[in-house]
């Protein structure tokens, strides 16, 4: 009974959540990741625009690959306001508010890091929820350069490599993802 009465719940959060995605517009992102140590590291810039003549605040929840507690270092920070967002913990995933000024974009600076592992994954597949593609993605990759990376989801558009690191860019326009950011490495 628990069970069944968990899984009402946790379906009705996510028709709540999902439904209210849509009062303001997620049109852009930037992120950087990196491995550091024993680390996946994920530091991005988060656009959102809201075109109605009135400040919209939109609960958004923000997924993780991985199980919260696994989570290292979270840090939500609001570059139009400078100020740092509190967040609820979820079992994969983070809630937060945002509140867009009327006319107006917000970037959002959204940082975490997780234990390196054979697949570092980032959800991108969210994107969904907002029912319209990114307007722009711009991901890089930044490893050592004795790094073996196996394979990726999507292949990049292009490769820097310098005395020891190498660097990884993947440009994207109109983008809806239809598959989540892999990194397959060589343990």
């Amino acid at each position: 009974m628990k069970k069944i009465l968990s899984t009402i719940l946790g379906i009705c959060f996510y028709v709540f959540v999902s439904e209210a995605q849509t009062k303001i517009s997620f049109f852009e992102e930037h992120i950087d990741f990196s491995f550091e140590g024993n680390y996946f590291t994920i530091n991005g810039l988060f656009s959102f625009s809201n075109e109605n003549n009135q400040p919209q605040t939109q609960q958004i929840i923000f997924p993780f690959a991985n199980e919260t507690n696994s989570i290292d270092s979270i840090r939500i920070i609001n570059l139009y306001s400078l100020s740092k967002l509190d967040y609820i913990k979820l079992k994969s995933s983070v809630l937060f508010k945002v509140t867009v000024p009327a006319n107006d974009t917000v970037d959002l600076n959204i940082f975490y890091r997780q234990k390196k592992s054979s697949t570092n994954k980032y959800i991108l597949t969210s994107t969904q929820l907002w029912k319209q593609p990114l307007k722009k993605a711009v991901y890089s990759l930044t490893t050592e350069k004795n790094l073996k990376i196996k394979s990726f989801t999507y292949e990049p558009d292009s490769i820097r490599i310098n005395a020891d690191k190498t660097v990884y860019l993947w440009e994207k326009e109109n983008f809806m993802p239809e598959k989540d950011f892999e990194i397959i490495i060589n343990d």
